[in-house]
């Protein structure tokens, strides 16, 4: 079992991992120590990194340094000796932010995607632009779901509605000159040259008409 686990836990190592997750105020602390105790119970590393949205790297990371420091190893080290930087700044407010629903911030999507919270930051006033929260995504070991793929048929669908979309748009111009000058052309519901045709045909017959009621001579 401890082979398939990578690694294998004594009882006292198990209440330790148990007590620092009561402790700890970082959640990515807790998620390493929940991760470690589920490499423990057998669960395979792809597994605890889905669940955990996290590379299965950092899931080896996790048992390497337990197994190397003990919970010390879960610590998340403080950066220190330095200014503060935008991503310094914006690191615990997009870890924050990527637990809230979308909708709830006027974005009809119902995930989170990288524009969205770059625009976010920015009413925050912490302008970045959407690698900077890849990156820092990364560095806290996010990761944001993936959209759901649409069925081939829909996709098809919607392809030659565009198609038709766009011939339409291309020919929209030379359809409403031909109206406009039909319109033109016809009053009362008549067409206007159809109307002088008529009129010139009640015209000679009322020539012919009145020679025939001339009397001979």
């Amino acid at each position: 079992m401890g082979r398939h686990a990578g690694i294998s836990l004594l009882s006292a190592q198990r209440r330790q991992l148990q007590r620092f997750m009561t402790e700890t105020k970082d959640k990515r602390e807790y998620r390493a120590a929940i991760g470690v105790l589920s490499r423990a119970d057998g669960k395979p590393a792809i597994e605890v990194a889905r669940r955990f949205g996290v590379t299965i790297k950092q899931v080896f990371t996790w048992t390497r340094k337990f197994r190397a420091e003990g919970v010390g190893g879960l610590h998340v080290k403080k950066q220190t000796g330095r200014p503060s930087t935008k991503a310094d700044l914006a690191k615990p407010k997009i870890e924050k932010l990527v637990d809230e629903d979308p909708q709830a911030f006027g974005y009809l999507k119902g995930r989170w995607v990288l524009r969205d919270i770059a625009k976010e930051m920015k009413k925050e006033g912490i302008e970045m632009n959407h690698t900077t929260v890849l990156r820092i995504l990364r560095d806290l070991d996010i990761k944001l779901k993936s959209p759901k793929l649409r069925a081939p048929g829909s996709i098809k669908k919607n392809y030659h509605k565009r198609a038709e979309i766009r011939r339409y748009k291309k020919i929209a111009p030379a359809l409403l000159k031909k109206k406009f000058s039909s319109d033109s052309k016809t009053k009362n519901g008549l067409n206007f040259s159809q109307r002088l045709k008529d009129a010139g045909r009640k015209k000679d017959k009322f020539v012919i008409s009145k020679r025939s009621d001339t009397p001979n001579e």
